[in-house]
């Protein structure tokens, strides 16, 4: 408990003596010093129990930093009470706001005063309870987090949305607030595990309080949730489970997941305008889209076994260098690396004619490879690659067009529901 002394020490002994804090820190000025004594003797409190500290009365300011190291050196208790009935109007709403800033419970010793002798008349006391401020104004830092959170600023309107959950009573919708706003700021990281267990506790909330009331907060948006959970669930399956890391066809048999989860991810750093990240995460789909049109002949891009592609090696080699010979910049292969490289996967697809390079025209097929082969070479001179340069909007948006292409053939070919997909990945704005 923090308390101001005045020049009345009864209010004190009262307060202290109904709510028996563990620890207690009491302001005095230099006129209420002499009182200190009596508010000691009254409440029988031990040297170990109390502190006392003098302020100036007209300096909220230092009032407010004495209490705030106290509180700092207590440990930042939860459970603690303000009483700022005691000493100058200055004292008081110092103490009133330190009191507001930490969260402490504000009372007040109220009573019939008697001016003559400037005291409570004895018997008439009270001890009142002043509400939380913060439960009024709080709408202003929901809005504010509200701001944050579409602005992809998860980690700040997690913290927001804490502090009203612990400070606004009689409502889940912080609680739930938090936990999405912790998910996708998991998510955002790809840390997949912490996005799936916050995701569940917000959709569990909003389930629950949904029944009673259909306006709840995210109700709106409960089937949203419901298939994020479930992506989040197969991506939890793609790259946290033992069954992945053993079994690729695991993380291949829902590889339209993994891009989705990559694609949107892409285009919230297109949105900040952190174009050499969201590169980095459209070449891996570019490598994706490569490595799972290999997999389908049984070709695994990290050791690869070529007889999955062609019986006689040589016969492979000849096929994929006459097209490498069209290509610029490219030395015909001496043989076949057992690690696949993004351009050399394509170079593979192409020779033996896969759809996803095939072009309608015979022959184009170079010219898919050269495109393919410039605008990659745009992202692997970046920063985030193998160079130094930053990539400009205007060279972002041409490899992403590329990108775009392969992946949207991809879907088309492997009968994956991009558009269902895409749409669960992409967050919720609230």
């Amino acid at each position: 408990m923090v308390l101001t002394l005045g020049t009345s020490y009864e209010p004190l002994v009262l307060s202290i003596s109904v709510l028996k804090p563990e620890k207690v820190l009491i302001l005095y000025t230099d006129k209420s010093h002499h009182l200190l004594d009596d508010v000691i003797e009254f409440t029988k409190l031990k040297p170990s129990q109390y502190v006392a500290t003098d302020v100036d009365a007209e300096n909220p300011l230092q009032l407010y930093r004495k209490i705030k190291d106290v509180y700092e050196k207590w440990g930042r208790p939860r459970n603690i009470y303000v009483d700022f009935t005691g000493g100058t109007k200055s004292m008081a709403a110092g103490c009133a706001m330190a009191g507001s800033a930490i969260g402490a419970k504000l009372i007040y010793i109220a009573g019939n005063f008697l001016t003559d002798l400037r005291k409570p008349e004895p018997g008439s006391e009270k001890l009142c309870y002043i509400d939380d401020p913060y439960t009024v104004f709080g709408d202003l830092e929901r809005e504010q987090a509200i701001s944050l959170f579409n602005k992809m600023d998860y980690v700040s309107a997690y913290r927001i949305f804490e502090e009203l959950e612990q400070r606004v009573p009689g409502t889940k919708e912080y609680s739930a607030l938090k936990y999405i706003s912790k998910a996708y700021n998991a998510w955002d990281s790809l840390d997949i595990s912490g996005a799936a267990d916050n995701l569940s506790k917000c959709y569990e909330i909003v389930v629950t309080e949904g029944k009673i009331d259909k306006s709840f907060v995210l109700n709106s948006h409960i089937e949203k949730l419901e298939k994020q959970l479930g992506v989040i669930r197969v991506l939890e399956k793609i790259h946290c489970s033992e069954e992945a890391a053993k079994n690729k066809s695991v993380i291949f048999d829902n590889i339209g997941y993994l891009i989705a989860n990559l694609y949107q991810n892409a285009m919230r750093r297109e949105k900040q305008e952190k174009y050499e990240m969201a590169s980095l995460l459209l070449y891996r789909i570019l490598e994706i889209v490569e490595q799972k049109r290999l997999w389908n002949y049984g070709v695994d891009t990290s050791d690869a076994d070529f007889t999955k592609l062609c019986e006689d090696e040589k016969v492979l080699l000849e096929k994929a260098n006459k097209i490498i010979r069209s290509v610029k910049g490219f030395n015909e292969w001496k043989q076949l690396d057992k690690k696949i490289s993004l351009l050399a996967g394509y170079i593979l697809l192409a020779a033996v004619g896969d759809d996803i390079i095939k072009t309608k025209k015979p022959g184009k097929e170079i010219d898919s490879i050269n495109r393919l082969r410039n605008k990659v070479e745009a992202r692997n001179n970046s920063i985030f690659a193998h160079g130094y340069e930053f990539i400009s909007k205007e060279k972002y948006n041409e490899f992403k067009k590329v990108v775009e292409d392969y992946m949207n053939l991809l879907c088309s070919i492997e009968g994956i529901d991009k558009e269902e997909l895409f749409d669960s990945c992409e967050f919720i704005k609230l």
